[in-house]
C-alpha cells in the first residue's frame, strides 16, 4: 500500500465531497423561495404534514442538514410549532436515505452522462437561474458518482489481490492492517462514524465511503452497521450548534433531533443481525445492502419517536402565535 495509492484515495474522497456539496448547493438554489415557502407552511401544519414536508424537501435537497438548519431558523422566528417541527425532523431522517441509494452502485458511464449533460445545461441555460442550478446539480452528482467509482477501484486494490474473497476478518489472502482490526470493533466503528460525520457535516458522504468499503471486503455488513449508527448521531452536530445559538424552540427541536438519533442507535444495537439479514434479503449488492440497512434503521427510529412527536400539541412556539 504505497503512498500513491493513498493519494489516489484522498483525491477521490475530495471529489466525492466536492460533488455532493455542489449538488446540494445547486438544488438549494433551484428551489429558491419555494423552499422558504414550504417551511413557512409548517406554521399551521400537523405532525403528518410535517413528516411529509421534511421527507420531500430533504429528498429534493439531498441534505438533511440544510433542511434542518432552515427549520430551526423558521422555528426561532415563530413559523413552526413543536409537533410539526419534530415530525419534519423525523421526515428529514427518512428523506436523507435516498442519497445512499443513489450512491449505492455508481456507474462511470452514467456519471459521465450526468456530468456532461449537466455542464451543457448549465452553460446553455446560464441566464435562467433554475436551469443553471439544475445543470450544476447534475454535474455535482455526476462528479460524486465518478469519484465513488474511482474510490471503489482504489479500495479493491487496497483490499488485496484481484478476485480475493472477503473473509470474516478481512479480505482473504491479505494481512489485516491494524487500523482495520480497530475499526471492525463495534465501539470503534460507532466512534469513527460519529467523528467523520460530525467533521464532514454530512452523513451521506460517510455512508458513500462505507458502501465502497463493504463492497471492497474491508467490512462485513454487521461490522458496517455501527458506523451507520455513529454517522446518524454525528450528523446532528451542526443542528445542535444552531439550536444552542438560537435557543428557545429551535434548541428544543435540536435536542429532539439528537435524542431521536441516539435512541435509534441504542435500539438498533440488539437488532443489528436482523437489520443485516433483511438488507441482504433485499439486495445481493453489498453497497445496496448498506443503503437498505440505513433506510430500515431510520424507519425504526421514526416508529420509536413518533409517540413523542405530538407532545405539547396545544403549546405555542416561543415568540409565535398561540394555537387556534
Amino acid at each position: 500500500m504505497g503512498a500513491p495509492l493513498w493519494i489516489d484515495v484522498m483525491i477521490h474522497l475530495g471529489g466525492l465531497a466536492a460533488g455532493l456539496a455542489l449538488m446540494t448547493w445547486s438544488l438549494r438554489q433551484a428551489a429558491g423561495h419555494r423552499l422558504d415557502d414550504a417551511v413557512r407552511r409548517l406554521q399551521d401544519a400537523g405532525p403528518w404534514q410535517g413528516l411529509v414536508a421534511g421527507l420531500a424537501v430533504t429528498a429534493l435537497l439531498q441534505s438533511s442538514s440544510s433542511f434542518s438548519l432552515l427549520l430551526l431558523a423558521a422555528a426561532a422566528a415563530g413559523w413552526v410549532r413543536r409537533p410539526a417541527g419534530r415530525a419534519a425532523l423525523v421526515g428529514a431522517n427518512l428523506g436523507t436515505t435516498l442519497t445512499a441509494h443513489l450512491t449505492a452502485t455508481p456507474h462511470l458511464g452514467l456519471a459521465i452522462l450526468l456530468a456532461g449533460g449537466g455542464l451543457v445545461a448549465a452553460v446553455l441555460g446560464w441566464r435562467r437561474a433554475t436551469v443553471r442550478a439544475a445543470g450544476l446539480a447534475a454535474l455535482g452528482l455526476g462528479a460524486a458518482l465518478a469519484a465513488l467509482d474511482g474510490l471503489g477501484r482504489a479500495l479493491v486494490t487496497l483490499a488485496g489481490p484481484a478476485g480475493a474473497t472477503p473473509g470474516p476478518a478481512g479480505p482473504a489472502g491479505s494481512p489485516e492492517p491494524d487500523w482495520l482490526a480497530w475499526v471492525q470493533q463495534p465501539w470503534a466503528g460507532f466512534a469513527a462514524g460519529l467523528v467523520l460525520s460530525a467533521g464532514a457535516l454530512s452523513s451521506s458522504a460517510v455512508l458513500a465511503v462505507l458502501q465502497r468499503a463493504v463492497s471492497a471486503g474491508f467490512l462485513r455488513m454487521e461490522q458496517a452497521l455501527p458506523v451507520v449508527y455513529g454517522a446518524n448521531v454525528g450528523t446532528t452536530s451542526d443542528v445542535l450548534l444552531a439550536g444552542l445559538l438560537l435557543r428557545g424552540v429551535a434548541l428544543d427541536l435540536a435536542l429532539f433531533h439528537l435524542g431521536m438519533n441516539l435512541l435509534n442507535a441504542l435500539a438498533a444495537v440488539p437488532l443489528g443481525p436482523l437489520l443485516a439479514a433483511v438488507a441482504r434479503g433485499l439486495s445481493s449488492d453489498p453497497a445496496r445492502q448498506v443503503a437498505w440497512a440505513h433506510t430500515l434503521f431510520n424507519v425504526l427510529g421514526a416508529v420509536l419517536v413518533w409517540p413523542w412527536v405530538g407532545d405539547e400539541k396545544r403549546r405555542a412556539p416561543s415568540g409565535g402565535p398561540p394555537p387556534a
